[in-house]
């Protein structure tokens, strides 16, 4: 029990400290439950010694007697004088007492659920803001389903903690003390004797509490396993389905889950043995009680109603251990889950700008690669690379798979900083500026364009505020997007669904053109943005992305080869170095790598062609055919 405010704890009710104010408030409504409970208590013994007692004449009902003063506090002198009948006096004070106690109890633990909700969502918002300012490697190295689950159900998990248990803890934390005085106030020996037991139900609480922990942060794990197949399988269905795979999902998905199973029934366990350990105490103590209170009565030390109020207030102080310790496992189950909470707070956001950061003036001349190198987790992805594009020119980069192509423009818009070397931009080291104003300047289309389940109108104005009607339709328009828009069901309005999949690919590569000449930045972009689309399709963005690139530098990333023939410079990437430089019509004479992969292209072009029809290759004969 020592560790119930461990250091992960203390972090996560700092997140309740800036509405202490409130939580005073709630703490001091639940102190006064706690009072009327112990008031509650002290009038069973009137109830059983005076009301049920009629051969008591005496008028006066006492309470309590003051300690070290002795001053007696009779009842019955809190009332006019009209009501003096002891049955009466006792009916209206546990009236009044259970109204405050319902009304204080309603008003305390409604304020304090209500900031632990909002700790909660702080402290959910804190995350998220963290995940999302993370660099493009964090996204490559985390599970995405471990993230889902960090920052729903992990968090959900310590919501529990700092709103409903933490109530829970004040309430049982205020009446805990007030029993104890009663029991203290009635008999002192005997309540000594029976806080020798006190130990034994502690100890065990405090084991049970940190196997619990050890499990939830385990089962967490497993619960984000299990969220990453989901998320996997929902998202890749088609491939799913396609390859008849269906019952290998469901079979790997049923391990993930009884993986799960194993390992919340471990601290499921250890949460539910506290009770019972708690309860088998009960008849040793009742035992003891029973053989030690009867002597006392004898003697006229204790009268029964004393008694009775005695055991009624030992039992409800027993009550306070077992719901604490409930609340302290329900507290390590949250630290449990907010081990990753946390890692992922403590991971160092995005290096957005060197001290004195200035803004990227507007683009005017060029971009310039300056002995460019960068390598990834100590791999070296690119060596040497320096190249010029000038202000309106096309650069065109080509090469095999893994050679580096999307790396390099990554760090334009720096996804990557370079390893050495220096990336300029109008002479000026794009480290040198800051990030916003640099990725203000720089427009992507890329061959997954990412949408949004929102409207056609807010993906194209994605990042943008306050734009005009006319300047949406227009980018639209230059898009080849305005007519396919105008067609589906709200126009501009319509939800398209997750990741865009209520539209065809080359819809979506369109709205995503539009996004890119509506926020007109002067840089631009294309990584494959149109090898995965059919021929007409790729007809529209084609001629949709040659409205988008007039006037703008332009770094284009394609397979097909045709598509880049009117580029102003082709770079032949290769192991992480530019291996030739030129046009199309240089390259081709140069005979080199480009033009090896320009006849490996078209000659599988050649090959996929559709055979002619055999109408085609009869000879003419004059004759009907």
């Amino acid at each position: 029990m020592a560790s119930f405010f461990s250091p992960q704890l203390k972090r996560l009710f700092a997140y309740v400290r800036p509405y202490w104010v409130a939580m005073v408030i709630g703490v001091s409504l639940l102190a006064l439950v706690a009072l009327a409970e112990g008031a509650v208590a002290l009038l069973i013994a009137p109830v059983f010694d005076r009301v049920l007692n009629p051969a008591s004449a005496d008028s006066n009902i006492l309470l309590f007697r003051v300690p070290v003063s002795g001053t007696p506090v009779y009842i019955n002198r809190l009332f006019p004088h009209s009501i003096h009948n002891v049955w009466t006096v006792v009916v209206i004070s546990l009236l009044i007492l259970y109204a405050v106690k319902s009304l204080c109890e309603f008003a305390g633990v409604s304020l304090i659920q209500y900031i632990g909700h909002r700790a909660i969502t702080d402290l959910r918002n804190a995350v998220y803001a963290r995940i999302i300012r993370q660099p493009i490697s964090f996204f490559q190295e985390q599970s995405a389903g471990r993230i889902y689950s960090a920052v729903v159900n992990d968090v959900e998990r310590a919501r529990l903690a700092i709103s409903e248990y933490l109530a829970e803890l004040f309430r049982q934390a205020f009446l805990f003390p007030v029993y104890i005085a009663i029991l203290l106030y009635l008999d002192w020996k005997m309540t000594l004797a029976c806080a020798v037991l006190l130990p034994i139900i502690v100890w065990p609480i405090g084991r049970l509490g940190r196997k619990i922990r050890r499990s939830v942060e385990t089962s967490q794990a497993r619960l984000g396993e299990l969220t990453q197949i989901l998320q996997e399988t929902v998202g890749g269905n088609r491939i799913v389905k396609a390859f008849g795979m269906e019952d290998f999902e469901i079979a790997k998905f049923r391990g993930a889950s009884r993986r799960l199973l194993r390992e919340t029934m471990r601290w499921v366990r250890a949460q539910v043995a506290t009770s019972p350990l708690m309860d088998m105490l009960q008849p040793i103590v009742i035992g003891l009680l029973l053989l030690y209170a009867r002597g006392r009565i004898q003697a006229g030390v204790l009268t029964t109603g004393m008694f009775i109020a005695y055991v009624y207030a030992l039992f409800k102080s027993y009550e306070p251990v077992k719901r604490i310790g409930a609340v302290y496992q329900q507290f390590q189950q949250a630290q449990g889950a907010t081990t990753q909470v946390f890692a992922y707070l403590d991971q160092a956001q995005e290096e957005h700008e060197a001290p004195g950061a200035r803004d990227l003036p507007p683009f005017s001349n060029e971009v310039e690669f300056h002995n460019v190198a960068f390598s990834y987790a100590s791999n070296p992805v690119l060596r040497d690379i320096s190249l010029t594009a000038k202000k309106g020119e096309v650069v065109a980069l080509v090469g095999s798979s893994g050679a580096g192509k999307t790396t390099l423009v990554n760090l334009v818009p720096r996804f990557y900083d370079v390893t050495s070397g220096a990336i300029l931009i109008d002479g000026t080291d794009i480290r040198e500026v800051r990030l916003r104003s640099l990725r203000a300047q720089i427009a992507i289309v890329t061959q997954e364009n990412i949408l949004f389940h929102d409207t056609v109108w807010n993906n194209i104005c994605y990042g943008l505020a306050g734009v005009s009607k006319e300047r949406v339709i227009s980018a639209a328009q230059a898009a080849l997007a305005h007519d396919f828009i105008q067609e589906l069901p709200s126009g501009y309005d319509t939800i398209i669904g997750e990741r865009g999949t209520r539209l065809s690919g080359g819809q979506r590569q369109r709205i995503a053109i539009a996004r890119a000449i509506l926020k007109d930045s002067p840089i631009l972009i294309l990584d494959e943005a149109t090898s995965e689309l059919d021929a007409e399709s790729e007809s529209f963005v084609q001629k949709a992305l040659a409205n988008l690139m007039v006037g703008r530098t332009t770094f284009v990333i394609a397979h097909r080869l045709a598509t880049i023939r009117r580029a102003d410079k082709i770079l032949v990437l290769e192991d992480g170095q530019i291996r030739e430089s030129g046009t199309h019509a240089e390259l081709l004479a140069r005979g080199g790598t480009y033009a090896r992969l320009h006849d490996l292209q078209f000659a599988d072009d050649e090959v996929l062609a559709p055979a002619p029809s055999a109408a085609a290759i009869r000879p003419s004969t004059g004759e009907s055919a």
